[in-house]
């Protein structure tokens, strides 16, 4: 009789607790745009046609040496230990001003 007591006194407090945090915890309406663009899925080699102006913008921003120390054998380049880190930085810049105001933008500003 005691464990038939606690067993229905433990179903009783979780039916409880799962009513309770049902009701409380709906989550936000999500909207999904087909037009968004992200740099993460397009970072070279990516042979997508969705990628090819992101591709352009980068050969236009960037250098060959450049381009290759980013996305190639970094280490391989003479100038890879003074310019890397600033290539890097470049780079971020650059993706972070395209996610922020757009590619066509980017592509303008050169």
């Amino acid at each position: 009789m005691k464990r038939f007591l606690s067993i229905s006194l433990a179903a009783g407090l979780l039916a409880a607790t799962s009513v309770a945090g049902a009701s409380s915890g709906q989550l936000a309406q999500v909207t999904v745009h087909g037009d968004s663009f992200s740099t993460a899925d397009c970072t070279p080699p990516n042979p997508s046609k969705e990628c090819a102006d992101f591709h352009a913008a980068i050969r236009q921003h960037f250098s060959k040496r450049e381009i290759g120390m980013l996305f190639g054998a970094a280490a391989a380049y003479q100038e890879y230990r003074t310019t890397y880190d600033r290539t890097r930085a470049k780079y971020a810049a650059f993706v972070r001003d395209v996610e922020e105001s757009g590619l066509a933008v980017a592509v303008a500003a050169k």
